[in-house]
């Protein structure tokens, strides 16, 4: 698994977007396939940035692996918190009836095969994996 260790700023968000994506095109990961992860890691990420430590900053370590299936592993030491315990939005309601949040991880779980959670050694973990079609 390859690793990159980043501040979790939204500042920067294009180095882990490059860093996932250097990933996918090594091994010709197809562009729709691509713009699919991307749209997921960029909302795990920015959650990340957003609210792990808010309104400090810390780290965050993003994994990604690419061996019959794209895996793809977020780690900080933020808050805990489990983005898969809250339920999925009501999609049908307008968005003034609509609570607010929830709509990312949604997104996240639907562009993506599996998304997990696990708390350990003090770290929220979360990991994505999406099964690779065009091998």
């Amino acid at each position: 698994m390859d690793e990159l260790i980043i501040d979790a700023k939204v500042d920067n968000l294009d180095t882990v977007v490059s860093f996932v994506a250097e990933k996918l095109e090594l091994v010709g990961c197809p562009m729709k396939l691509q713009a699919q992860i991307t749209m997921a890691v960029e909302e795990v990420f920015v959650n990340i940035a957003h609210y792990a430590y808010h309104p400090e900053v810390g780290g965050a370590v993003v994994r990604v692996c690419v061996n019959g299936d794209v895996t793809i592993e977020f780690e900080d030491k933020g808050k805990p918190y489990n983005p898969l315990d809250k339920d999925d939005p009501n999609i049908t309601a307008t968005a003034k009836e609509r609570e607010v949040g929830g709509l990312g991880i949604y997104l996240v779980k639907r562009l993506m095969d599996s998304v997990e959670y696990r708390r350990g050694d003090n770290k929220n973990i979360l990991t994505m994996k999406k099964k690779v079609a065009w091998r």
